[in-house]
């Protein structure tokens, strides 16, 4: 059986399957040319052809990859030692003079190297007359091509030996097509294979560049292209059509060649005839000189050029582009008369929805249908249209069904998962993501984006139990450009950088101009985004795991109904103004003074998101939001920290990520009460936030949550969303029942979702905290929601994923060593690692004075320490009870960043009767782990864990206000943190 590990590897390798496809394509590259030729031949080439300059050109022009490496020998003796010793994928015997000369040089080389291609270039047509087909000395060249100046041979010479040596395993693997030419003039295929060639190569790339792929993908997909295979006899060609026949896609011949060891003057048009009595429809094109070519052509049904043609190449640009599936798709009816064509997918859908059967069947038995999308690089799709017949359905009418919906499934495949250039079209795609503006997404969006990447192409809903969808929210991305538009076009930078009235700052913002590309983007994506909408900030170095920049910049929350799109872009743009002047908020830049950055380095993407959740008369919210660890830093019972950890509430997330009292549970065991039953009320869950409808214009200008409405838990009772979340004190006996079909006080505990599984919601959370912590290499952490609509369906969103710090580092100390008499503080519940040494100041919160009613005016005392302690360049120990950073002043004290910014340890406690859990999760959480700075919990009771309140309050105080005391020591304290084991003590000062 395998381990969970192994199962995860699979399926996050699963994606990979069509990729590899391309990647499988062509394996023999031509990477490193043997050039054998006179020094004075070399010279001449050099000269007047510059041939590596030109080689290396025309794969420059043509933006192929991989130009090959250019060796050159001047003798017999040289190029035998160069084979003997290097390694090389094909040569190239340049001689004037006869082919004897060549074809000793090919023998000696190919009894170094039997398996080696060894072609010949000829200086001029006049050197051709050497080359008798019957020379024996032939079989040691596998072809013979003839210069001319013609620089475009070199790349047909090379792409020629590279099909040949691919062919066989490439339909095999990828079911490429081939062009099958028919020619023995070696003056005529050394003028026309190079422009075939060309011809083959731009009409692919002018396929795959217009598609919304990376440059990696491109260059894969040029892998497809149609191979070009050569016969110069009917017998040839007969065997190479029998061999291949599923996959040519288009016969090329001349008229006059061998058959039967004799020069036959109308072999071509036989070869034709048998073409087509064995493939009905197959693409045939007859060119001669002769002056009845034209009626010849017309006798097997083959279009016609004739070789002698002042315009040859316009003539089979156009015959490869209209007859080969490189231009529109031309549907015609049973007589070849044309009535529609399409020149993409979306084309293509409209008219084979309304084509005629007689239309239909007349593509369908021939191919046509296969080879367009073959030609697009579609190999999968284009094989399973190939593979099936007329007669594999019962009706015609099921096959235009089949077609219509498996092209439905390649356009959403071609796009999930990625971030896309803006079109109309993609907005309402589930996990795609619409590119807005050009540059960077931020860390924020890229690890939005990343979550998409891994639900589209990993296919976590398919490892999962069934019952719920797992998904990103719709979502488009604005690039960092446009914030350097706007801050360059606006002139901004210089006028906010020392601007310290942010009000100030975000009025210049909102005064600047979007650009007018983004603006009619938005309004369209406003045509679609009809419910309410976050606008997210995601800088540059947001979610690093450094420095995560966690809850530094804005993010609003916008309702979006006014029934005017004016007034609804209107707004959209005032929020994403107000996001760029986030960037220089006070909170910002003191995080920024606080972890050594640079303000001018960050640039801001801006991320737009439908909002999710349900609307409930003038409110807006989700059944659930939080957040879920794939390692607890503090795991109780028999929990291991690679258990996991996940805190749940009812409404909008914020309420988790600010801090404020919410469900926590393992993900890894549901099932297990991390808190105790007579616990459980005082903790549960009384208030949830909403956005409020009600307010059609709302006053974006007063902050981040304008549009916020905090209400009591029994106003999502009356909605009904409470069914399945929470449990009912039966008061009759008191004992908690799950659900709410009986009247009593209501706790928050997700009893019917976590214990008894009406949704797998813990297995879906643990599957994703593996698949990320999988794929990013460190343990992570998910923000996620979770909906269930109007038809009673239920969908888990990934918002947003994020790497942790896991401190496992060696220390030189063993923390269980220290005497306790010897402490200020001990816990077996610390975050970081290491030791500090350099710390002299503490600033505590009394706990016989601390009200938490008063926790606001503690938070100023607070900030007034930080200050003056900053000011002074020195960082200090804070120790305080409840959750410090929270939202919610009764559970902790409420401080910002600016206001503990120069903290070097930071200490909650608990008191007996003001039990709080950590800050697990909150942005406070990151922003101060990620610095390592020092984060304890002291629980209440708890065996080996204490603050010396005595000891602290007999020493000399600095300062006192209300509720703080200011300690600064003689000497340094010590801080010793074990990672590793959770453990950290403070030692008193000597």
């Amino acid at each position: 059986m395998q381990s969970g590990r192994d199962s995860i590897l699979d399926v996050l390798i699963k994606y990979q399957t069509n990729k590899d496809v391309y990647h499988d394509l062509m394996k023999f590259r031509v990477r490193k040319l043997l050039l054998v030729s006179t020094m004075y031949e070399s010279f001449i080439l050099e000269e007047e052809g510059k041939m590596a300059e030109q080689v290396f050109g025309e794969y420059y022009q043509l933006n192929l990859s991989s130009a090959p490496r250019i060796s050159s020998a001047y003798s017999t003796e040289q190029a035998i030692e160069k084979v003997s010793h290097e390694s090389f994928d094909m040569v190239i015997i340049v001689r004037g003079g006869t082919l004897f000369d060549s074809a000793d040089i090919a023998r000696e080389i190919k009894f170094i190297k039997p398996d080696i291609p060894i072609l010949v270039l000829l200086n001029s047509n006049a050197d051709i007359h050497s080359c008798g087909k019957d020379n024996e000395s032939m079989k040691y060249i596998n072809k013979i091509f003839v210069w001319n100046g013609n620089s475009k041979v070199l790349l047909a010479m090379i792409k020629y030996v590279e099909d040949y040596f691919n062919v066989h395993d490439d339909v095999q693997t990828g079911n490429v097509q081939i062009i099958l030419l028919v020619e023995d003039s070696i003056r005529y295929y050394s003028r026309y294979l190079p422009e075939l060639y060309t011809a083959i190569i731009k009409q692919t790339q002018r396929l795959i560049m217009s598609e919304d792929l990376n440059e990696q993908e491109k260059i894969l997909r040029m892998r497809a292209r149609p191979r070009v295979l050569m016969a110069e006899t009917y017998e040839e060609a007969v065997s190479l059509f029998d061999k291949y026949q599923e996959n040519i896609l288009c016969v090329i011949s001349d008229n006059r060649y061998l058959r039967n060891k004799t020069v036959d003057p109308t072999a071509g048009v036989a070869f034709l005839s048998y073409v087509k009595a064995k493939k009905e429809g197959a693409a045939c094109l007859l060119q001669t000189s002769e002056d009845d070519g034209h009626s010849m052509a017309d006798s097997v049904h083959a279009a016609f050029i004739n070789k002698n043609s002042e315009t040859l190449v316009e003539e089979l640009q156009k015959y490869i582009s209209r007859n080969l599936g490189f231009g529109p798709f031309t549907f015609r009816n049973s007589k070849g008369d044309e009535i529609a064509h399409a020149n993409n997918f979306d084309g293509f859908e409209k008219v084979l929805k309304v084509i005629s059967d007689e239309t239909l069947l007349y593509h369908g038995s021939r191919d046509h249908f296969s080879a367009w999308f073959m030609a697009r690089g579609e190999i999968k799709f284009a094989k399973a249209l190939k593979n099936l017949k007329v007669n594999n359905f019962d009706n015609i009418n099921d096959i235009r069904t089949f077609i219509l919906t498996s092209l439905q499934n390649v356009k959403l495949e071609k796009i999930k998962g990625k971030v896309v250039n803006f079109k109309k079209e993609i907005i309402d795609c589930d996990n795609c993501i619409a590119r807005l503006a050009s540059g960077s997404l931020g860390g924020k969006g890229r690890g939005v984006a990343f979550i998409s990447y891994l639900i589209a192409h990993a296919d976590i809903s398919s490892a999962l139990e069934k019952g719920i969808d797992i998904k990103i929210p719709k979502t488009a991305i604005i690039g960092t450009d446009e914030f350097d538009n706007i801050t360059n076009e606006n002139h901004l930078f210089d006028s906010v950088i020392h601007d310290n009235d942010h009000d100030s700052v975000k009025r210049k913002f909102l005064s600047a101009n979007l650009s007018i590309k983004l603006w009619k983007r938005l309004k369209i994506l406003l045509e679609h985004y009809t419910g309410p909408i976050a606008v997210r900030s995601s800088g540059l170095f947001e979610d690093m795991l450094s420095q995560p920049f966690a809850g530094i910049y804005s993010t609003y929350i916008l309702p979006n109904n006014h029934h005017d799109i004016k007034e609804r872009l209107r707004q959209l743009s005032c929020a994403i103004k107000l996001v760029y002047a986030s960037v220089y908020s006070p909170l910002a830049r003191s995080y920024f003074n606080a972890v050594g950055y640079k303000i001018e380095e960050e640039k801001m993407a801006v991320i737009i998101q439908e909002l999710v959740g349900a609307k409930h008369g003038d409110l807006f919210y989700p059944h659930i939001s939080g957040i879920a660890q794939s390692y607890n830093y503090y795991p109780v019972g028999y929990l291991k920290p690679e258990d996991g950890i996940a805190v749940a509430a009812v409404g909008l997330g914020s309420y988790v990520v600010e801090g404020e009292q919410a469900y926590r549970f393992s993900p890894s065991f549901p099932k297990m009460d991390i808190i105790s039953q007579e616990h459980l009320f005082q903790s549960s869950q009384q208030e949830f936030y909403a956005v409020d409808l009600s307010e059609k214009i709302p006053d974006i200008f007063k902050g981040e949550e304008f549009c916020y409405k905090r209400l009591p838990i029994s106003e999502a009772d009356k909605h009904g969303v409470l069914n399945h979340l929470a449990s009912t004190i039966d008061i009759n006996n008191n004992t908690l029942v799950p659900g709410t079909d009986i009247k009593g006080p209501r706790v928050i505990n997700f009893a019917n979702i976590l214990k008894y599984d009406i949704i797998p919601l813990a297995n879906v959370i643990s599957s994703s905290l593996d698949y990320g912590a999988l794929s990013l290499g460190s343990p992570v952490e998910i923000e996620w929601a979770v909906n269930q609509n109007s038809e009673g369906k239920w969908s888990f969103y990934i918002l947003q994923l994020k790497p942790l710090i896991k401190n496992e580092g060696k220390i030189t100390e063993d923390v269980t060593l220290f005497e306790n008499e010897s402490l200020i503080l001990k816990t077996n519940r610390a975050m970081g690692n290491g030791t500090i040494d350099s710390i002299r100041d503490i600033v505590f919160v009394d706990d016989e004075t601390f009200d938490k009613s008063k926790t606001n005016q503690i938070a100023q005392e607070v900030g007034h320490f930080n200050r003056k302690l900053s000011e002074q360049g020195k960082k200090y120990i804070l120790i305080g009870p409840g959750r410090w950073g929270t939202r919610d002043s009764w559970l902790g004290i409420p401080v910002s960043f600016t206001q503990i910014s120069s903290a070097g340890v930071i200490v909650e406690t608990a008191m007996e009767d003001y039990q709080i859990d950590a800050s697990l999760g909150s942005h406070f959480f990151h922003n101060i782990t990620s610095m390592n700075i020092g984060y304890f919990t002291v629980p209440w009771g708890e065996k080996n864990s204490f603050v010396d309140y005595s000891w602290l309050k007999n020493c000399y105080y600095e300062e006192k206000t209300e509720f703080c005391r200011h300690i600064s020591f003689g000497s340094n304290t010590r801080v010793v943190m074990d990672g590793r084991k959770g453990m950290a003590v403070i030692v008193k000062p000597s």
